[in-house]
């Protein structure tokens, strides 16, 4: 584990914390749902109120109907469940021009990961770009990234997600 660790590092620098990661989610979203992910494990025990979902279109559909409850919805999913997810979010969140934010796992990057990652790694951003979701990079903004794309899908009510890598942050 430590020389995947030391792996991850030199790609994608450690950004924040976990803690660090919620608290940013917390002042900026006030509903949680999604599926389990190793890339998350230690943010899903911290997000309350978090509702697991089976599956992300489930999560997607749950966090639609929190909007109309007028909370601000966070949606955590990995990159693979892009596709699941996306009749509920043209036929819900685009349909009726509610915002939700997406923190979305881009498996697959790295040279180690699991076989089955590998064809997501390497179309997340390309599909992303092609559904017009507008997307805020954990590496490249760093906490930035979490206002920045909550402000989108709250007060421009976008579809908007935030990438996080392996490594940005602590697993």
């Amino acid at each position: 584990m430590c020389y995947r660790m030391n792996r991850i590092k030199k790609k994608f620098p450690l950004i924040m914390t976990s803690h660090q990661f919620v608290s940013e989610l917390m002042i900026h979203a006030d509903w949680f749902s999604g599926i389990p992910d190793s890339v998350f494990k230690k943010i899903l025990p911290k997000l309350d109120p978090f509702y697991p979902a089976s599956r992300e279109n489930h999560a997607i559909a749950m966090g639609f109907g929190a909007s109309l409850s007028k909370k601000k919805p966070a949606i955590l999913i990995q990159n693979s469940g892009l596709g699941l997810s996306l009749d509920a979010l043209f036929g819900l969140n685009q349909l009726y021009e509610v915002g939700v934010l997406l923190i979305i796992s881009n498996r697959g990057e790295l040279e180690w990961e699991e076989i089955q990652h590998k064809s997501w790694g390497k179309r997340t951003m390309d599909l992303l770009n092609l559904c017009n979701i507008t997307t805020f990079d954990l590496n490249e903004l760093g906490s930035c990234a979490v206002e920045k794309a909550a402000k989108s899908a709250f007060n421009d009510q976008k579809i908007s997600a935030i990438i996080v890598h392996r490594g940005n942050i602590d697993e």
